[in-house]
């Protein structure tokens, strides 16, 4: 799922309109899948992969989080994520925003992700 998802996420920067919305919508049907947050954690991970591409995926993550972690928003129930998923994104993201040698503009993403994940802090 990580190499559809990596396309998917070149394909919303596009210029080209036509392209950038039938990304959009691909984005939102991977949703469904339940390997979606888990496979964006990895490629905010994989240093093989454009700094560009890896901050949407850390973006697309943290608004996925946001909106899905609890199972329910202000719209009603959401796409769940599974709570051994959740058990591994947070050490993940968590690794990326305190550890990582990396790119800095990733390291900032990942702070954000965990910012919005339920039981950890910002402070």
């Amino acid at each position: 799922m990580e190499d559809q998802l990596i396309q998917v996420l070149a394909n919303t920067q596009q210029a080209a309109e036509g392209l950038r919305i039938q990304a959009e919508l691909d984005l939102k049907r991977a949703q469904t899948n339940p390997a979606f947050p888990l496979s964006l954690a990895n490629i905010g991970r994989h240093t093989s992969v454009s700094v560009e591409i890896r901050q949407a995926a850390l973006f697309t993550l943290r608004r996925f989080i946001e909106s899905h972690w609890s199972g329910e928003n202000d719209d009603g129930p959401t796409i769940p994520i599974a709570d051994d998923v959740k058990d591994q994104i947070r050490p993940l993201v968590l690794d990326l925003a305190l550890n990582f040698e990396g790119e800095r503009k990733i390291k900032t993403a990942a702070r954000y992700d965990v910012c919005c994940l339920p039981t950890l802090s910002c402070s």
